[in-house]
């Protein structure tokens, strides 16, 4: 029997949910959520030091039993401060950001709202208040900016990060 002993918020409700631990023969833990009470896992956390910070999750937020959106802490600190969703199904990425603050606002993210895997939106919150503030447009999806709009009062736009000159969408 091992001593490892982690507490999470699935939900992000200020709330620790209830999970399971799974240790791996590598010396990893799998953390396991059921969020809707229906007997399936909806949420996989990764800890791959087992130092009890989450690394990496999984998460299939509209309990279908695919999961659509992946996170990763990317310093180590346990947030999860990277995201990628495939908001409709297809198995292509849509929606990448950042939370470079660890807010749990992303305040870059880009997005392919007609999902046909071409970043068309970006959204970022530019004064790290938690929220979005500016989204930009590429009507044509040539890689360049068509329109941008700026309220600084904004309460969300929805979840976007600007990559320059590229489409994360494409890359590896």
């Amino acid at each position: 029997m091992s001593d490892y002993s982690t507490s999470i918020d699935v939900d992000g409700d200020g709330n620790w949910d209830d999970h399971t631990v799974h240790e791996q023969p590598d010396g990893s833990v799998e953390l396991h959520a059921d969020m809707n009470g229906d007997g399936k896992v909806d949420f996989i956390g990764y800890d791959y030091d087992a130092d009890g910070l989450v690394d990496a999750s999984e998460y299939d937020r509209n309990h279908d039993g695919v999961f659509e959106t992946q996170m990763r802490d990317t310093d180590g600190d346990g947030w999860q401060d990277e995201e990628i969703a495939d908001r409709n199904g297809d198995g292509a990425v849509d929606l990448a950001g950042t939370d470079y603050n660890e807010d749990g606002t992303l305040e870059n993210v880009v997005l392919d709202n007609n999902f046909n895997g071409l970043i068309d939106t970006f959204v970022q919150d530019t004064d790290l208040d938690g929220r979005q503030d500016t989204v930009g447009f590429d009507f044509n999806e040539d890689g360049n900016t068509d329109a941008v709009v700026q309220h600084p009062n904004v309460t969300e736009f929805v979840d976007p990060v600007q990559y320059p000159n590229i489409n994360p969408l494409l890359s590896n």
